[in-house]
């Protein structure tokens, strides 16, 4: 646990003795950093004495919670996988500018565009969402969703890499690291579902799409998925989540 936190996020972690085995059972708590993201942002929309703080700020303090608990983590390897995604270069190329620490335009295109739909669905969400917490529930349990699917996507997908910290988190006890984060997704998915069947419905399949949409483009751009990719399809599986979310409540309240 104090491995992956002190990976994925900036939660201080008491010093320890790391033992080799450490990192390849890390994959297991990630979610558990989605997890108290996602429990702020409930603290910060659903009590009642929230509710006398003004909307906008609610929402820039739901949108500045993952950032500031990840510290950009994954932000990092969203931008390096944009700028190799557009490059038009050939596979090797590609894994090359993963690596490159420079920021190129293409990275700052696609985090605007990715940052602006995902405020986007957050500022729907806390607005459409008075008196009742299941929208706010719901998205909340975006952040566990996405890194439950990033950890297993890691593991099921091919890598495109021989070494890395991807490889060396993905080694060893596979299988129970496996039973682990299937155990995370099946209180995950029975939690949206009792939430609201309907909206619980329309995130897992947002998630489903996000998965089967990164595999495609990871094979056939880079010949596999590395840490960087792990990072581009966790952003990006969170946005197209709470974007599918904004639009069925957008949609339900028209309709009322």
């Amino acid at each position: 646990m104090a491995v992956s936190f002190s990976l994925y996020s900036r939660i201080p972690m008491p010093r320890l003795t790391y033992e080799e085995g450490d990192m390849e059972h890390s994959l297991i708590w990630f979610p558990l950093v989605g997890t108290v993201i996602g429990v702020l942002v409930c603290l910060v929309n659903i009590p009642d004495c929230m509710k006398e703080v003004p909307a906008a700020v609610r929402i820039m303090l739901s949108l500045l919670i993952p950032v500031i608990i990840t510290g950009g983590f994954h932000i990092d390897g969203f931008m390096d996988t944009e700028d190799a995604m557009c490059s038009y270069a050939p596979v090797g190329k590609k894994l090359e500018i993963l690596k490159d620490p420079h920021i190129g335009a293409f990275a700052v295109i696609g985090l605007v565009r990715t940052g602006l739909v995902f405020a986007l669905a957050v500022t729907v969400i806390v607005l459409y969402s008075p008196g009742s917490a299941d929208n706010i529930l719901l998205f909340a349990a975006v952040f566990v969703i996405g890194r439950i699917l990033s950890g297993l996507t890691s593991l099921f997908f091919r890598k495109a890499r021989k070494d890395g910290m991807l490889r060396k988190e993905t080694a060893g006890n596979r299988s129970g690291v496996i039973r682990c984060l299937l155990i995370w997704l099946l209180f995950s998915v029975c939690f949206v579902l009792y939430v609201d069947i309907g909206k619980g419905a329309v995130l897992l399949l947002a998630f489903a799409a996000s998965a089967a949409w990164y595999r495609h483009r990871a094979y056939r751009l880079f010949g596999g998925v590395t840490g960087d990719t792990a990072g581009h399809f966790l952003v990006s599986a969170q946005t197209t989540a709470a974007a599918a979310l904004a639009a069925v409540i957008l949609i339900g309240s028209f309709c009322h």
